[in-house]
């Protein structure tokens, strides 16, 4: 068993490998101004060429080496997290699998090439979603893979409206295309992304292994749209969909934020985080500020994947349950894992000097700069309050010293083999932000803003902690039923759950027993197989009585019969 993890490692030291040739190539290209297209033509329709592209610019290789750096670290987790897991070759191939489908994703600058990427993180993703092989994950998967397939109909839709072009090559950028083909597109992301009304997947895929939801759902699948838009940045802002990109992205902020105060399952509420910080990207890309967008898809990789590996271990040392409210007492008796979860819980909030501040407030700023609607204001800063709200939560429940844990607990601190995989990436959480500020990310000048407007976001931020901090004091809360719906309503994600499975199933089954009533055991019963089965015994009787009766004779009526075909075939 122990030679055979040995792929882990092999596999961990080959992709960490790689990060590094990536990051130094992105480094260059960004540098020199320098950019790769490869291209293969594979067909050719009178003027329309079918080809295989790959293009290596700057963003393309630093995020390459993002998510090399990342599958490595998870590779290397994986084999403290899947110890004595009989199908644990499966589960590297899969993951292997899905890693390559995201490198082709990344390097495609072609819709038809673009189709092979998509479709293997769709299919790999569902594999490893199912890979417990329950019925919750069961469920989970159908519900992941069928609200994803929505978004796959829509890419091929636009492949198929993009044939008028000439090309499906979106790199070589052509502003004809019309509202409907880009509102496509965009359908394709938000589906990808977990935007509303797509939202309710997200959480659901949390019954996916721990290591999956690290790499998968955090800084790969569900940024794959983001990536989508961010390369259709031009094309979207000619279109008149940029007022919905900013609606919806604010709206799943606000939404992800409220549900994540409300949950209790720990890995909801990083799966809900990283939802906020989708609808964040989303709503700077609605503005136009892609490389901004792309700066913060980078540093939020780094510290969400990372906090998603000191859950893991968190849920896996307390035995299993995902409860927040059954893990305690963890900054006792794992100092290490107190540090690293309190330190990317202040690189989400935007601390200060740590990554998650370089891109987030320079986001927060820019908005602030903005002819931007007050609703939209106030949901976007309600939204940030809402991130130091949740973060704040799962610290106090996680790390507080108040023991929740029983008389002989079995915790323990980080191994050595846990920090070999976690260090590196805790490590970008800490230093990516600004390390890619100064050097990567061609970025604009800072903005210039009153004290006012400056002071606003850590205040707001400030208040949001403070409040969820004294409502978690409390001791006694008012029971009231308009209340409790309120709360569940909150924890639910506004029902989008209920919305996504129930009632579509419900009115699919209302519709299939109509039908059955209506149809199969109505018109089509009366005038199908029961209808012609009595027809055919009342002519038998009639046929049967007159062969009975002493005025006809048999031979009459066999003559009869026969004339009467005769006449019919002539």
């Amino acid at each position: 068993m122990m030679m055979g993890f040995k792929i882990f490692s092999v596999m961990s030291f080959s992709l960490l490998s790689m990060s590094l040739v990536m990051f130094l190539s992105g480094l260059l290209s960004v540098v020199y101004d320098y950019s790769l297209i490869i291209e293969w033509e594979i067909l050719s329709l009178n003027t329309s060429l079918v080809s295989m592209s790959f293009l290596f610019d700057w963003m393309s290789l630093v995020f390459l080496g993002s998510v090399c750096l990342i599958s490595g670290s998870i590779m290397k987790y994986s084999e403290y997290y899947m110890e004595g897991e009989i199908n644990f070759m499966r589960f590297s191939f899969i993951l292997i699998m899905f890693v390559v489908s995201m490198w082709l994703l990344i390097i495609s600058p072609n819709m038809i090439s673009l189709l092979l990427g998509w479709d293997g993180l769709g299919l790999t993703s569902y594999a490893l979603v199912i890979y417990y092989q329950n019925e919750l994950s069961c469920n989970a998967g159908m519900l992941t893979v069928l609200s994803n397939r929505v978004g796959d109909v829509a890419i091929l839709m636009s492949i198929a409206l993009m044939f008028s072009e000439g090309s499906w090559d979106f790199n070589s950028l052509f502003y004809k295309m019309d509202n409907g083909l880009v509102f496509l597109v965009v359908l394709a992301c938000f589906t990808k992304s977990a935007q509303m009304p797509f939202s309710a997947w997200l959480p659901a895929a949390m019954a996916a292994p721990t290591p999956v939801s690290a790499l998968v759902h955090s800084s790969t699948l569900v940024t794959a749209g983001v990536y989508l838009l961010i390369r259709f940045d031009k094309i979207i802002q000619k279109s008149d969909l940029s007022l919905v990109l900013l609606s919806v992205s604010v709206l799943t902020m606000f939404m992800a934020g409220l549900g994540a105060v409300f949950e209790s399952d720990m890995k909801k509420v990083v799966a809900l985080s990283t939802l906020s910080q989708l609808g964040l990207m989303i709503m700077i890309l609605s503005v136009g500020m892609k490389e901004l967008a792309f700066f913060h898809l980078i540093t939020h990789a780094m510290f969400k994947s990372s906090l998603f590996m000191c859950v893991g271990f968190m849920i896996h040392s307390s035995g299993g349950p995902q409860d927040s409210r059954q893990m305690s007492s963890f900054g006792l008796s794992s100092p290490v894992l107190g540090v690293m979860v309190g330190s990317t819980n202040l690189a989400l909030c935007g601390f200060p000097f740590l990554a998650g501040f370089y891109s987030k407030d320079t986001m927060l700023e820019h908005m602030h700069m903005s002819s931007m609607n007050l609703g939209f204001m106030v949901l976007i800063m309600g939204g940030t309050g809402l991130t130091v709200a949740y973060s704040f939560r799962m610290l106090y429940l996680s790390v507080s010293w108040g023991s929740l844990a029983r008389s002989v607990s079995g915790l323990s601190d980080f191994s050595l083999n846990i920090v070999k995989s976690v260090s590196v990436l805790f490590l970008a959480s800490l230093f990516m932000g600004f390390l890619m500020y100064w050097v990567a990310v061609p970025l604009m000048p800072p903005s210039y803003m009153s004290d006012l407007q400056k002071y606003t976001i850590m205040l707001v931020s400030l208040a949001g902690g403070v409040a969820i901090y004294s409502f978690m004091q409390m001791n006694k809360m008012k029971y009231s039923t308009e209340y409790k719906v309120l709360e569940v309503a909150l924890s639910s994600m506004w029902f989008l759950g209920q919305l996504s499975t129930k009632m579509p199933s419900s009115s699919a089954m209302m519709m299939g027993l109509s039908g059955v009533k209506l149809m199969d055991m109505g018109w089509l019963e009366y005038y199908g197989g029961q209808g012609g089965r009595s027809l055919m015994l009342s002519i038998s009787e009639i046929f049967q009585k007159s062969q009975m009766s002493l005025m006809i004779k048999g031979f009459m009526i066999t003559v009869l019969i026969s004339f009467f075909f005769l006449i019919l075939m002539g």
